[in-house]
């Protein structure tokens, strides 16, 4: 799925594996996810791919897309994970238009990044965009099940 960020900024964001698809029996291991990102900012341009997110991660990242879709309170306005190399920050909340910053950190950052520099993309969306973004993800996460749970 692609995130659309303002400036005609994009986010291409994939789950292309499991990071490790022959262990089914571990509920770490067996469950984080190969994140592929393409990432085109004012930032600059640049691609990753990296173990940065647990199936349950993504599933949150769903539930907080669609409850802002709903204009319902989320538990917090950012979300963070085990890896910190992706962040979710709602920097901006009206009833129908939403601005979502997407953070990249670490392993999610360009291979030359300044660490003095913050990396991130602004998206503002409408309810509509916001259950999009839900519903691709979803979409996403459709072959990756959790496979087993602590």
């Amino acid at each position: 799925m692609i995130f659309k960020g303002i400036n005609n900024q994009t986010v291409e964001f994939r789950i292309t594996n499991y990071q490790f698809p022959e262990i089914t029996n571990c509920e770490y291991d067996s469950n984080w996810l190969l994140v592929y990102l393409k990432i085109k900012s004012d930032c600059g341009n640049w691609e990753t791919i990296d173990p940065s997110l647990l199936v349950r991660d993504l599933k949150e990242i769903i539930e907080w897309f669609e409850k802002l879709s709903y204009d319902i309170e989320t538990n917090s306005d950012s979300l963070m994970f085990m890896e910190p190399n992706l962040k979710f920050e709602l920097i901006k909340n009206q009833s129908d238009l939403k601005t979502v910053r997407l953070i990249f950190d670490l392993e999610s950052r360009p291979q030359n990044a300044n660490d003095n520099k913050e990396y991130y993309v602004d998206c503002i969306m409408d309810n509509a965009e916001l259950k999009k973004v839900a519903k691709e993800l979803t979409k996403e996460l459709e072959s990756f099940p959790e496979r087993v749970i602590g």
